[in-house]
């Protein structure tokens, strides 16, 4: 949660994306194609989807009630990647259906510079996590439907919420922090991001409308992808 002062400055403003990765925590290089993208196939159109148009651009309020609503959506995993329209109609999803949930929302209003990210929310999680990642004119914005229920700028932790590889419309795009992950599992394939059996009262639906890594089945509480062979 951010502070109260916080919330005051984000709600009273609206936020247009600025056009460099310079504002990122991240350093992203593009790259042809990621481990994900056999994986990812049914959800591709989402990421491609041209963007919509909002005269006055996006609120954070608006923001932050989406992701109140996906954050209270009970958590359910699902080994093939589901699409937003599959998400809302079942209203559950794991960190990946809600990271993607919340990112065609944002393409559809208008959003500029806003990538799907899978990495680690900590540095020392054994499995991978999905969450949002918006470069605005005041900074990088971390969007994690899962775990948190606003909108929050990103920490320059590199502990925490490490991204290995990022997604924007049809570019792909593989983190500097992904370098050093390649030397230790060398030939190996990596796993994508997974998700546990959490339960969560609903709330009313808000305005809006699968390479190879396979996700593992968490525990209780969400948890990340593990690195080993999925092929």
């Amino acid at each position: 949660m951010i502070s109260s002062l916080k919330k005051v400055f984000w709600f009273s403003i609206v936020v247009f994306g600025s056009t460099s990765f310079g504002l990122a925590q991240s350093i992203f290089f593009e790259v042809p194609s990621t481990p994900y993208d056999r994986q990812m196939e049914r959800v591709q159109p989402t990421l491609a989807a041209p963007s919509g148009y909002s005269i006055d651009g996006i609120s954070f309020a608006l923001v932050n009630e989406w992701m109140i609503e996906l954050r209270a959506m009970p958590y359910r995993y699902s080994r093939e990647w589901r699409t937003p329209s599959e998400v809302e109609a079942a209203r559950a999803a794991d960190c990946k259906g809600k990271a993607l949930a919340l990112y065609d929302r944002m393409q559809l209003n208008g959003a500029a510079n806003v990538r799907f990210v899978i990495g680690k929310r900590r540095a020392n999680d054994s499995l991978t996590h999905a969450w949002l990642e918006w470069d605005t004119e005041t900074g990088t914005v971390l969007l994690d439907p899962t775990f948190n229920w606003t909108a929050t700028l990103k920490a320059s932790d590199p502990r925490s919420y490490v991204p290995f590889y990022g997604y924007e419309g049809a570019h792909k795009f593989q983190a500097a922090t992904t370098l050093q992950v390649n030397r230790n599992i060398a030939t190996r394939s990596p796993v994508a991001p997974s998700t546990g059996t959490i339960t969560r009262p609903t709330r009313s639906a808000s305005r809006a409308r699968s390479s190879s890594w396979l996700f593992d089945e968490g525990s209780s509480d969400p948890k990340f992808f593990s690195y080993r062979s999925a092929f």
